[in-house]
């Protein structure tokens, strides 16, 4: 029995942060075991200040943080703990350091860098790389010129990810940082119909409209077969966020040229760009770019220019933490977001909160802030949102209704029964999930090779499928017919999954070989192996079907 606990405590602690009462139930009691599909699993996060407060004041943090009272997806919470390298009212830890904190249980630290002076001590250094080989995800932001070096400008990754210092190159030769006074400066601030814009107009509620990265496939004469996707951070339940706040002397996201430093802090070294499993080292990219406005502007004209708003590194593809960089900080703060305290302009008081549009941008931008939290996480997460998110869907009353072959063997149901129960999965999985953290839930179990076979070209590689090799596949174009395949095959592979889940639990209190349902790899890799299956019977039946409409048609002429 003591082995068995064990075994069942080790299971449960993978995939969901469990109340240790709830959990030694569960233990003693196995009968109840169905109730751990129900417990959360949590993106435990960290957000850092060195300046600025997480309370009301304009360059506070508080609205930004209620983000995170919205679940991501069922069965899942965010758990957010906040620190400041001072003291602030509303912060959980006072006088913070990395080094003297144990990060190891968050899977997400926000880094929000307000300092331009000095750097934080190797020794904190040393527990950020750490934290970020072993998993973590960063984020980072400042400002214009040297706002917030202190916390950033020489933490690897996020150092070359984002220009931080100013009015001189970094130590390692990093960039010299755009500049919050003339010309040269990022004003990204939109004319509200005033005749001038004016510095204050960051606090209305117009946002700032971006240029979004579109990953596609190359296939310039199938264009009507095409997809197209964002980075999953801007991708929302109703399409690609591309909207930021505005303000008017921004930093910048680039990419560096040089991905072969490392670097020893504290006796820690960190290889700042590892080679992933594809032989290569990854490398960030932007994924959002930003316009410098042009108009009668009250704090001076600037040079037309634009230049990147966010970047990211995809570290999970070399089993390290992701990084997400963000131009500045007032795409954050309280004073973008719904005003400045004390404005007499009532427009610019309100923020977004000042029109049914702007509460409309607000709420798309904070899917923004929520998608970074989930994209950061550890990959021991995902894998947890995974499973609830399918979990939850195969019991939501639509689907649980519906399933005409309820606890029937996977491999007895036919095809276009999974690929029926996998289009109303995909209408349920909208109500909370975009439709790329759908697809990243479905391919997440769905095997490399069936990846490059079947999806490629029709999603192209980048975030979604990271590990194909652009150039051995360069020559496959998409086709009608293969376009079919995907789609059939994709909505059957989630419809094989529900099923899989009913056929082992075919009902709320029977759970049978629950050992199993704790490494859904291996059955949702099966699933999806059987949905591609499906799909493709699908395509033959109606390519069938097709054939003889043409053969009678050829008869009646």
């Amino acid at each position: 029995m003591t082995n068995d606990k064990s075994r069942l405590h080790d299971n449960f602690r993978k995939f969901a942060e469990i109340d240790r009462n709830r959990l030694d139930l569960l233990a003693r009691d196995p009968g109840k075991l169905q109730l751990a599909w129900f417990l959360r699993c949590k993106i435990k996060m960290l957000v850092v200040l060195d300046g600025g407060s997480f309370g009301t004041a304009d360059f506070g943090l508080e609205e930004f943080l209620t983000a995170f009272d919205t679940a991501p997806a069922p069965g899942v919470q965010f758990d957010v703990t906040k620190a400041h390298f001072g003291t602030d009212a509303a912060a959980d830890v006072q006088n913070f350091t990395f080094a003297a904190h144990d990060l190891t249980p968050y899977d997400v630290i926000w880094l929000f860098g307000v300092s331009s002076f000095g750097s934080i001590p190797d020794a904190d250094i040393g527990a950020l790389s750490t934290f970020m080989d072993s998993g973590g995800g960063v984020f980072a932001t400042g400002d214009h010129e040297a706002l917030g070096v202190r916390m950033c400008g020489k933490v690897p990754r996020v150092r070359s990810m984002r220009k931080w210092h100013w009015p001189n190159p970094g130590p390692n030769g990093e960039p010299v940082a755009p500049t919050g006074g003339d010309e040269n400066r990022h004003d990204t601030v939109w004319d509200r119909g005033a005749g001038v814009i004016e510095f204050d107009d960051q606090s209305d509620d117009l946002p700032q409209k971006t240029k979004v990265k579109m990953y596609a496939s190359p296939h310039p004469f199938l264009y009507a077969f095409q997809y197209r996707y964002p980075h999953p951070v801007l991708c929302g339940p109703d399409g690609v966020i591309d909207i930021l706040p505005d303000h008017a002397h921004e930093g910048e996201c680039y990419v560096p040229e040089d991905l072969t430093a490392s670097f020893t802090f504290d006796g820690v070294t960190i290889e700042e760009y590892p080679i992933g499993s594809s032989g290569s080292r990854i490398a960030p990219e932007i994924i959002a770019w930003s316009d410098n406005q042009t108009g009668i502007i009250e704090k001076g004209s600037v040079d037309p220019k634009t230049f990147g708003a966010i970047g990211v590194l995809d570290g999970h593809r070399a089993d390290v933490g992701r990084v997400l960089v963000d131009a500045t900080w007032h795409h954050f703060f309280n004073i973008n977001l719904r005003g400045e305290i004390g404005n007499p302009d009532p427009v610019q008081a309100s923020g977004f909160y000042g029109s049914a549009a702007g509460l409309d941008a607000l709420e798309r931008i904070k899917t923004y802030y929520r998608n970074i939290g989930v994209w950061l996480a550890r990959k021991s997460t995902h894998r947890c949102i995974a499973l609830r998110s399918i979990w939850w869907a195969r019991w939501h009353h639509r689907i649980d209704m519906d399933l005409k072959f309820r606890g029937t063997p996977l491999a007895r149901i036919p095809h276009w029964e999974l690929i029926r129960i996998g289009r109303i999965a995909k209408d349920v999985f909208g109500k909370f999930a975009s439709q790329c953290q759908r697809l990243q839930i479905v391919l997440g179990f769905v095997h490399l090779e069936l990846q490059r076979e079947i999806l490629w070209p029709i999603i192209p590689p980048g975030p979604l499928l990271p590990e194909l090799d652009v150039e051995k596949l360069r020559e496959r174009r998409a086709d009608p017919v293969s376009q079919f395949t995907a789609n059939a095959s994709l909505d059957a592979v989630l419809g094989a999954m529900i099923y899989s889940v009913s056929e082992k639990f075919p009902d709320e209190k029977s759970f049978d070989e629950i050992e199993r349902m704790y490494d859904p790899t291996e059955l949702f890799t099966e699933a999806a192996k059987h949905g591609f299956a499906a799909g493709a019977r699908a395509t033959k039946d109606v390519m069938g079907n097709a054939a003889d409409v043409l053969r009678n048609i050829e008869r009646l002429q």
